[in-house]
């Protein structure tokens, strides 16, 4: 269980990072499956997960589904101030909130995920499909840990914000992502879009008991 959340907690800070500070597109979701192909038959046995990114000119919230809606768990992050973050999970019929998770999304930029963290991206424009109706091209990116990532990115959608320092900066955003993690490879795939986002998405409900993330891990580790 513990692994488990692990594997959440760096998905949903890479779509996270993936999906902020949208121009062109100012508000709606997108809904992304992931899967873990090479996983372990215990992993595999949790099935897939389903990721829902929602975001408008403030906020970014994402909504991770995992064991058939066994486990939920959801990031609300302000777009200019990640400190500010909230961060709750919902297993075995327990809610907790996560009252330092401000502290791990500033942190985020040393996510394996984030191309803030990469060498170089190399694109491949003959290399092309159609994901949601967007036509998207090939990206290859080389992080600075030897690993290679590779998304599917289209023009359509303005690319996420990254430093000014940055060294690699994508040219669009990714609906297709293939990503190398200590957990093991994880897919994750743009299933479903929409300009229209729940009202609640970006609050937290009632009803979570609060611990910091080292005692949630603890929790998690002793189920």
């Amino acid at each position: 269980m513990k692994k488990l959340s692990q594997i959440a907690l760096t998905a949903l800070l890479f779509v996270g990072i993936t999906a902020t500070a949208q121009t062109q597109l100012k508000k709606g979701s997108v809904t992304y499956s992931m899967t873990m192909p090479n996983a372990s038959e215990e992993m595999a046995a949790m099935g897939e997960s389903t990721i829902t990114v929602h975001f408008d000119e403030k906020n970014q919230a994402t909504d991770m589904s995992m064991m058939g809606g066994m486990m939920l768990m959801k990031t609300i992050v302000p777009t200019a101030n990640k400190k500010d973050s909230k961060m709750t999970v919902e297993v075995m019929g327990m809610k907790y909130e996560i009252t330092d998770i401000g502290e791990e999304a500033s942190k985020a930029t040393n996510n394996v995920g984030n191309v803030e963290n990469a060498t170089e991206v190399i694109y491949d424009k003959k290399d092309t499909k159609e994901i949601l109706g967007f036509k998207c091209y090939k990206a290859t990116i080389s992080m600075n840990d030897g690993t290679k990532s590779v998304f599917y990115i289209t023009d359509a959608i303005a690319p996420q914000a990254v430093e000014a320092d940055a060294k690699v900066k994508l040219s669009g955003y990714p609906l297709e992502m293939n990503v190398k993690t200590a957990q093991g490879e994880m897919v994750m795939m743009a299933t479903k879009f929409s300009k229209e986002i729940t009202a609640d998405a970006f609050k937290v409900g009632e009803g979570f008991t609060k611990v910091t993330m080292e005692e949630f891990q603890k929790q998690m580790g002793g189920m």
